[in-house]
C-alpha cells in the first residue's frame, strides 16, 4: 500500500436529497402485509396541499445550513410519493428549488406505484423536472398481489411503462422474491415479462418479513426457506444475467450498454467518498421531511452525524409548529464507525477497493477484518486480491450476515452504550471509540454540508 492520501482531511462535499412523503394507500392487511418503513394512512388531496406547506417550512429553517450545497441527485420516496394530483408536482419541485440551485443535468427520481401513475401525472412530473421514475411492483401475478391488499393489476404496471416508453422517461422496476406461496415458475414468469418491456434497470430483491406485520405473525408457514430462496435469488440472477444484465449490487440489475445515470442516487449513496482529478469529493445525503435519515459524514479524519426525522407525522408537524427541527434522533460517528458504513456501502457494490479504503483511512481493509475475510474465503464467498476484494458466489445473497460479521465487535461495544432518555431530557452515552447517539435538536448545531 502507498502512503496514505493526506487530502482526504480536504473534501469537498455534495449532497444526495431525499425527499419524503408519508402517506400510502389503506390495504388490507395493513401496509401491504409486510411493509416496516414508517408510514400514515392517504385520505385526501387536503393531507398533501398541507404536508407540502410543512415541507417548505422545514426547507426554510434548514437553508441558513444548507443552502448553499451542491445537489448531486434528488430522490422523491414514501410512503407513495406519486399520490400527489398533477397540479402538485410543480410545486413540490419548487420547495426543493426554494433551498438548491437544481440543475437541469442531475437525475431527480420519483418513486411510486403502478396504480397511482397515470399520463397526466407522467407529463406533469416530466414538464417540472423529474427526470426518472422508480416503480414498486413488488408482483405481476394478480393473484399473489392481491396478497398485500395493493388494488394493483399487471396491466397498471405495463401501462405505467409504455406511457414512460412514449415520454422516453428512463424507468427502473422492484420486484420482490420470496413473496408467500411464490413458486420459481411464477417469479420466473414475472422477470420474464418486465424484461421484455426494454427496460434497464431493476431490482429483484429478497421479501424480509419481521416484527408484527401480517405476513410475520399469519403467512409464515407460506414463506419459502432460506434454501429455497437461496435458489430462487440464483435462478433470478441468471435469468437477467442471460438476457445481457449486468449485476451491480445483490439485487440490482442494469441491462449491459445502457447510460449509466439510471440508478444514480443509489450509486453516490454506495461511494460517498470519490476522486475528481485529485479533489475528493464527499456525497452527504440529507432527508428532507417526515421519517428523512440524514448522513452527514465529514470527513475521515473528522467523522460527521447521522439524524432521523420523526416518524410519526403529529410529531413532524408539532416541532416545526414550534420553530424546531423535527429531529427524533441522531448519532455522532467514531472514526469506527465511518470506516464501517462506507465499507458497508461499498459492499453492495460486491468489491472494495483496499487502495482506496487506504487512502481514506491509513488501514489496510484485510488486515483490520482477517479472520471475517479468511472465513468468507474457505466459503468461496468473498476472494482477496492484491488491490481488491470481490465477493462471489453466495456470498452476494448473504452479504446482510457478512456485514453483522464485520460489525459485530464495534456493535457490542454499542449495546453496552444505548441512550436513555427521561422525559425530554435526553443522557447522551459516549462509547469507548468516541461514537455519541443523541436524541436532540442540537444534533444541527454540528450536522452540517461544508
Amino acid at each position: 500500500m502507498r502512503d496514505r492520501d493526506q487530502s482526504s482531511s480536504v473534501v469537498r462535499k455534495s449532497i444526495n436529497l431525499y425527499v419524503g412523503t408519508p402517506y400510502c394507500l389503506p390495504t388490507d392487511p395493513d401496509r401491504c402485509g409486510f411493509c416496516l418503513f414508517p408510514s400514515a394512512v392517504y385520505k385526501d388531496k387536503q393531507q398533501l396541499d398541507t404536508y407540502l406547506g410543512y415541507l417548505r417550512r422545514e426547507g426554510e429553517m434548514f437553508r441558513p445550513h444548507l443552502g448553499n450545497a451542491e445537489l448531486a441527485s434528488v430522490y422523491f420516496g414514501g410512503g407513495t410519493s406519486n399520490l400527489y394530483k398533477a397540479d402538485q408536482y410543480s410545486a413540490l419541485m419548487d420547495i426543493v428549488r426554494g433551498v438548491f440551485d437544481v440543475p437541469s443535468s442531475i437525475e431527480v427520481t420519483l418513486e411510486g406505484i403502478p396504480q397511482t401513475f397515470n399520463r397526466e401525472k407522467l407529463e406533469a412530473m416530466k414538464a417540472c423536472g423529474i427526470n426518472r421514475i422508480s416503480m414498486g411492483v413488488q408482483q405481476i401475478d394478480d393473484k399473489l398481489i392481491e396478497l398485500s391488499g395493493r388494488k394493483q393489476t399487471s396491466a397498471q404496471v405495463f401501462r405505467t411503462i409504455d406511457i414512460c416508453r412514449d415520454l422516453n422517461f428512463p424507468i427502473s422496476i422492484d420486484l420482490i422474491f420470496g413473496w408467500p406461496t411464490q413458486t420459481i415458475s411464477q417469479m420466473l414468469d414475472d422477470l420474464k415479462a418486465v424484461v421484455a418491456t426494454g427496460v434497464n434497470h431493476l431490482t429483484h430483491y429478497e421479501l424480509n418479513v419481521a416484527g408484527r406485520t401480517d405476513f410475520s405473525r399469519n403467512r409464515r408457514d407460506e414463506l419459502p426457506s432460506t434454501e429455497q430462496k437461496l435458489e430462487m435469488y440464483k435462478v433470478g440472477r441468471d435469468f437477467l444475467v442471460s438476457e445481457g444484465f449486468t449485476q451491480v449490487t445483490p439485487y440490482d440489475f442494469e441491462r449491459s450498454g445502457t447510460l449509466p445515470s439510471t440508478y444514480l442516487y443509489e450509486e453516490l449513496f454506495r461511494n460517498p467518498f470519490q476522486d475528481d482529478e485529485g479533489q475528493l469529493i464527499g456525497y452527504d445525503a440529507w432527508g428532507w421531511g417526515f421519517a428523512g435519515i440524514s448522513f452527514f459524514f465529514g470527513t475521515p479524519d473528522s467523522p460527521g452525524w447521522a439524524y432521523m426525522n420523526h416518524t410519526k407525522v403529529e410529531d413532524y408537524f408539532r416541532d416545526i409548529d414550534t420553530g424546531r427541527f423535527p429531529v427524533r434522533r441522531g448519532f455522532h460517528y467514531s472514526t469506527v464507525d465511518l470506516r464501517l458504513h462506507l465499507l458497508f456501502q461499498e459492499l453492495q457494490s460486491l468489491s472494495v477497493d483496499r487502495q482506496r479504503y487506504y487512502s481514506l483511512f491509513g488501514l489496510d481493509i484485510v488486515d483490520e477484518h482477517l479472520s471475517v475475510w479468511q472465513a468468507l474465503s474457505k466459503l468461496k464467498w468473498a476472494v482477496v486480491h492484491e488491490n481488491l476484494i470481490t465477493i462471489e458466489g453466495d456470498g452476494a445473497f448473504y452479504l446482510p450476515l457478512i456485514q453483522n460479521l464485520l460489525a459485530n465487535d464495534r456493535l457490542s461495544v454499542m449495546r453496552k452504550n444505548r441512550v436513555s432518555v427521561v422525559g425530554s431530557s435526553p443522557r447522551r452515552a459516549t462509547d469507548q471509540d468516541g461514537g455519541t447517539t443523541q436524541d436532540s435538536v442540537s444534533v444541527m448545531q454540528t450536522a452540517r454540508a461544508s
